[in-house]
């Protein structure tokens, strides 16, 4: 499910599984993608990260809460 070019595809695909398998459940599908970015290797981690950290500004997200 990785690819090794553009980490925003595997976020994108990971969110997209989630909301598959989970539906309307924000909770679910977040600690779904959480678990599966720990499955990443060290790289894909950090390349992901540093993605999310541009498209944010670095200004940090929160977990959904309810």
């Amino acid at each position: 499910m990785t690819d090794p070019v553009d980490p925003m595809t595997t976020f994108v695909a990971l969110c997209a599984e989630g909301a598959r398998r989970f539906g309307d459940d924000p909770r679910a599908i977040a600690n779904f993608v959480e678990n599966e970015i720990a499955r990443l290797s060290q790289t894909e981690r950090r390349q992901l990260k540093e993605q999310l950290t541009l498209l944010t500004d670095g200004g940090g997200s929160q977990k959904p809460t309810m």
